[in-house]
């Protein structure tokens, strides 16, 4: 029987703001091409510190939880360099 994962109320409230961002009442109209690079980039800084609690979150996850951060990381290197802060 898979365990739970049992996320603190830090992570929770992570995920919650990066769902808001990326997922809310703006974006439900505006899909990512729709946005200029400008609008992209301030969605992303404005989640950059919710995705690295994500990348911890991820790494809890047993067998692919680590591959998956990895991936995480490596978006939010190129991510970095097209908008910096």
């Amino acid at each position: 029987m898979a365990q739970e994962l049992q996320l603190t109320k830090e992570h929770e409230a992570a995920l919650d703001r990066i769902e808001a961002t990326i997922a809310g009442p703006q974006m439900e109209a505006a899909t990512a091409e729709a946005l200029d690079s400008g609008e992209l980039c301030q969605k992303y800084q404005a989640i950059r510190g919710d995705l690295l609690t994500l990348i911890k979150i991820l790494k809890l996850i047993p067998k692919f939880g680590a591959k998956a951060a990895a991936a995480v990381e490596f978006l939010m290197s190129l991510a970095d360099k097209l908008c910096p802060a």
